[in-house]
C-alpha cells in the first residue's frame, strides 16, 4: 500500500480500526546541502543536494542510520532520468512561464542557501516541482493575475480531470450566471474573487461546449475585458463622451470627436458574434470587432447599368482614371493623376481623389458596405471579400470583390442609425456613426418574425468589472442601468445623449462585478444596481490548503497550520468587527516558506488589522495575542531564527493563535 511515494505499512501494535490519520505529519522531508547537520527522527526522508544543486542522493532515517530510500529514488530516476539540477528547472520555469514552480525551486534554493535545508510540507509540490524535471503542465497564474494569456501546450488528460474536479465547485456560479446575466461576487479581502471569475468562465464555456475551455482561449479571443471601477469613474469612460482632438497638421484647430467608452465598445465585439451567428455564411466570418462601415454609391441614379454589373460580379465599382491600374498609388498619386485630367479653372478633386484612395488604400478585407440609394436610404449590404483589383473590362474598372450581405426588396432608411444625418453624393466614404450592431438590426428590418438563433452558436462575451461598488453607479450606467436586465437585452432600446444613436444591450453579453465587503457593505450599495444583480459571496475557506487540484501548502515549516490560523483569526475578528472583515485564504496560497509567512503576517495582515481597529490595540492584541505588539502599539518583530526550542519565537507566537483558549 502507498501514500503518495511513501510505503504505508501496519505496526504490529496497530489497532483493528484505525482512525483516519494524516501520515504526512508523522515523518519530515528534507531537502539537505551535503554534509548538512539536522535534527532527525525515525523514518525522516533526505534529499540530499550538491554545490552545483543537483540530487545526489535520497535516504531515510532508521535505526539511528541513513539508508538509501529505493522507493523514491526509484521514482525520481524513472520521472527525471536526465537529472535537471534546480537551477536548470529555475531556468526552464522561467522560460515555460511556469510562476508556481518557478516560486516553489527559489523558495528552495534560498532557504538551502540561508539555513542549508528546506524542510517540504507537501510532497505533492516536491514531486510536480523538482522530482519530475522538466514536466510541461499547463502553465497557471497566482490567485490574483487573471488578465495577461499565455502560450500552452495542450492539457494531458490527468490534467483536464483535475481541471474538471476544479471546475466543479464553481458550477453554482456558472448556473447562477446562465439564471442572470449579471452576477456580483462580494466578500471580504483575499478571497479570491477576482480568481473566481476566472473559474465561472471556465465553467460556464465547458458547459457550453461539452469540453474543457481553458480562460486563456477565451481571452485570447478577445471575449473577456477587464475595467476597475473608482470614484471619478464617469459615464464617458464608460459608455461614450466627447473628446477634444487638434484636428490639423499645425495643431490649431480645435475639434470635438464622440469617442465609444469601454462598455460600448465591448457592446460591439459582442454584436460582431451575434451577426456571425445570425448568419450561416463563410463570408460572414470576415467581419471583425474594427471593421469599418462604407458608404458606396455604385453608378448614376437615371442608370442601373454599373450597379446591375457590380451585383452579377460580385464586386463594388468605382469610375475615373479608367486606364490607370491604381495598384501601389497613394493618395497623393492618384490626387495628381486627377489633377491632371482638369481644366484649369475646374476645382481640385479632393472628394473624388478621396473616394479612389477609400476604395484602392483604405477598405480592409471584412469592412461593410452600405449601398446608396438616396439621401436617406440604401439598397444593399456587402462585405469586403478582396483587396484592390484592377478590371479594364467593366464599366467602371476599379474594383473590389465583395459578398452580398443583404439585397433589400425596398430601399431602407438609415437616417436614425446615422445620428439623423443625410448621406452626401460623395461617391465612397465612411459612416463611422454606423456600428455592427446597427447592421445587425438592419439585416432583419425586412423580417416579420424574429429570427432564432441557437444559443451554442452566439458566443459568449465577458465584462468584469473589479471594484464595482466603488464606482457612482447611478454616474457611470446612466440611462443603460435598465437595458442590463435580461429581460431587456435586445428587446429595449435607448438614445445616447452625445451621439444621438439607439443603443442596446446583446443577450450573449455578461457582466461580473466584484466587490470588496470590507470597502463597502452590499447593504449601502446603490438600490438600482441591487435590483438588477445575482449576489453571491466568496467566503474565507479554510479548506481550500487541502484541496488536492490546488497543490499548496498546508502547513509552514512542518509546525503553523495555515487552515487553523485563518480560521481562529477570522473567528476572532467577527466577534470583535463583523464579518465583512474577515481575512481571506488567498494571503496564505503563496506561502511556502516561514519567511513567506513571516512578510505576509508583518507586511499584509498586521497592517490590514490595524486598518480594521484603528488605534485599538487592546482589541489587535485579543485577536493575536500580545507579543506582536507593545502597550503603545509599536509592532514586535520577532524572530524567525531557530534557538534551543523546537519553534522559533515567531512560530511560537503565530501558533499561540489557535492553540490558546
Amino acid at each position: 500500500m502507498g501514500c503518495g511515494f511513501f510505503e504505508i505499512k501496519l505496526s504490529p501494535n496497530a489497532p483493528d480500526n484505525p482512525t483516519r490519520y494524516n501520515f504526512q505529519y508523522e515523518r519530515k522531508i528534507f531537502i539537505t546541502l551535503e554534509n548538512t547537520a539536522i535534527d532527525t527522527k525515525e523514518n525522516d526522508i533526505n534529499i540530499i543536494i550538491n554545490r552545483e544543486t543537483q540530487i545526489v542522493g535520497i535516504k531515510i532515517y532508521q535505526n539511528g542510520a541513513w539508508h538509501p530510500y529505493f522507493p523514491l529514488q526509484n521514482l525520481y530516476n524513472e520521472k527525471n532520468p536526465t537529472k535537471y539540477s534546480l537551477n536548470q528547472l529555475l531556468k526552464y520555469a522561467q522560460e515555460d512561464i511556469a510562476p508556481n514552480k518557478e516560486k516553489y525551486i527559489k523558495s528552495v534554493l534560498s532557504e538551502l542557501e540561508d539555513k542549508g535545508y528546506f524542510i517540504v510540507d507537501n510532497p505533492i509540490q516536491l514531486y510536480d516541482n523538482i522530482l519530475v524535471g522538466r514536466r510541461k503542465t499547463p502553465r497557471t497564474s497566482s490567485v490574483n493575475d487573471i488578465s495577461n494569456p499565455r502560450e500552452g501546450e495542450d492539457l494531458e488528460h490527468d490534467d483536464v480531470e483535475e481541471h474538471l474536479e476544479e471546475l466543479e465547485e464553481y458550477k453554482k456560479y456558472a448556473d447562477l450566471l446562465e439564471f442572470s446575466p449579471n452576477l456580483i461576487l462580494y466578500g471580504p479581502p483575499g478571497t479570491g474573487k477576482t480568481y473566481a471569475t476566472k473559474k465561472i468562465i471556465e465553467c460556464f464555456e465547458t458547459k457550453r461546449n461539452g469540453k474543457y475551455v481553458k480562460f486563456d482561449t477565451v481571452l485570447k479571443e478577445e471575449r473577456v475585458k477587464f475595467v476597475t471601477f473608482h470614484q471619478s469613474y464617469s459615464y464617458e469612460e464608460f459608455i461614450e463622451g466627447i473628446r477634444p482632438q487638434l484636428s490639423n497638421e499645425d495643431n490649431t484647430d480645435l475639434k470635438y470627436k464622440i469617442e465609444d467608452g469601454i462598455l460600448k465598445e465591448f457592446v460591439e465585439s459582442a454584436s460582431t458574434q451575434l451577426l456571425k451567428a445570425d448568419i450561416h455564411s463563410n463570408d460572414i466570418q470576415l467581419i471583425r470587432d474594427s471593421s469599418k462601415v462604407w458608404k458606396v454609391s455604385l453608378g448614376h441614379r437615371s442608370s442601373d447599368d454599373v450597379y446591375n454589373e457590380c451585383k452579377t460580379k460580385k464586386v463594388i465599382a468605382v469610375g475615373w482614371l479608367s486606364n490607370q491600374d491604381l495598384t501601389n498609388f497613394s493618395y497623393e498619386d492618384i490626387f495628381t493623376s486627377l489633377n491632371k485630367e482638369r481644366s484649369y479653372d475646374e476645382p481640385e478633386p479632393l472628394q473624388d481623389a478621396s473616394s479612389l484612395d477609400n476604395l484602392v488604400n483604405q477598405m480592409s478585407i471584412g469592412d461593410i458596405i452600405l449601398v446608396y440609394d438616396g439621401p436617406t436610404t440604401i439598397r444593399d449590404i456587402a462585405i469586403v471579400k478582396g483587396d484592390y483589383k484592377y478590371n479594364p473590362k467593366m464599366i467602371y474598372p476599379h474594383t473590389r470583390e465583395v459578398a452580398w450581405l443583404k439585397e433589400f426588396e425596398e430601399p431602407v432608411d438609415i437616417f436614425e442609425l446615422n445620428g439623423r444625418k443625410k448621406l452626401t453624393l460623395k461617391t465612397v466614404y465612411e459612416l463611422p456613426r454606423i456600428s455592427i450592431s446597427d447592421i445587425l438590426k438592419l439585416v432583419h428590418v425586412e423580417d416579420k418574425e424574429k429570427q432564432h438563433v441557437s444559443s451554442n452558436d452566439i458566443k459568449p462575451y465577458y465584462l468584469i468589472i473589479d471594484e464595482i461598488n466603488r464606482g457612482n453607479i447611478s454616474k457611470i450606467f446612466g440611462e443603460l442601468i435598465t437595458l442590463i436586465e435580461k429581460d431587456k437585452r435586445n428587446n429595449v432600446s435607448v438614445t445616447l445623449p452625445y451621439s444621438k444613436k439607439s443603443f442596446t444591450i446583446p443577450e450573449n453579453l455578461y457582466i461580473i462585478g466584484t466587490m470588496n465587503t470590507a470597502d463597502r457593505s452590499i447593504a449601502m450599495l446603490d438600490t438600482a444596481l441591487r435590483r438588477r444583480f445575482a449576489f453571491l459571496e466568496v467566503e474565507p475557506d479554510p479548506t481550500i490548503f487541502i484541496k488536492p487540484y490546488l497543490n499548496i501548502s498546508a502547513r509552514v515549516n512542518h509546525s503553523i497550520e495555515l487552515d487553523k490560523l485563518l480560521d481562529a483569526l477570522n473567528k476572532k475578528i467577527q466577534k470583535h468587527l463583523d464579518r465583512d472583515h474577515r481575512i481571506g485564504h488567498a494571503y496564505f496560497m503563496d506561502i511556502i516558506t516561514l519567511e513567506d509567512l513571516y512578510k505576509t503576517w508583518y507586511y499584509k495582515i498586521l497592517p490590514l488589522l490595524m486598518e480594521y481597529f484603528y488605534q485599538d490595540f487592546e482589541t489587535i492584541k485579543e485577536i493575536i495575542g500580545s507579543k506582536f505588539l507593545d502597550e503603545y502599539g509599536n509592532i514586535h518583530y520577532l524572530s524567525i531564527k531557530p534557538n534551543n526550542n523546537q519553534y522559533t519565537e515567531f512560530e511560537q507566537a503565530i501558533m499561540a493563535i489557535y492553540t490558546e483558549k
